[in-house]
């Protein structure tokens, strides 16, 4: 389960993605320079996230061979 440091990183990211979708909705621009503001901005969060995701899952790949070659070192 994810500890409270990320669940806080994940909220803050979901405040502030909403914040600024918000934010560009209430724009005095037109709405298909909008909604291209908004697709932009989330495909980077989008990508942020995914960067996240996979710097966490290699870190835990690596914390797992790590274990079992100790494990294996220990036999």
């Amino acid at each position: 389960m994810a500890n409270s440091g990320t669940k806080v990183f994940l909220a803050g990211l979901t405040g502030l993605a909403a914040g600024v979708a918000i934010g560009l909705l209430f724009a005095p621009a037109k709405g298909t320079k909008t909604r291209k503001r908004l697709k932009k901005k989330f495909m980077n969060l989008a990508d942020v996230l995914q960067d996240d995701l996979s710097d966490k899952l290699n870190a835990l790949k690596s914390t797992l061979e790590r274990d079992e070659k100790d494990q294996d070192d220990e036999e």
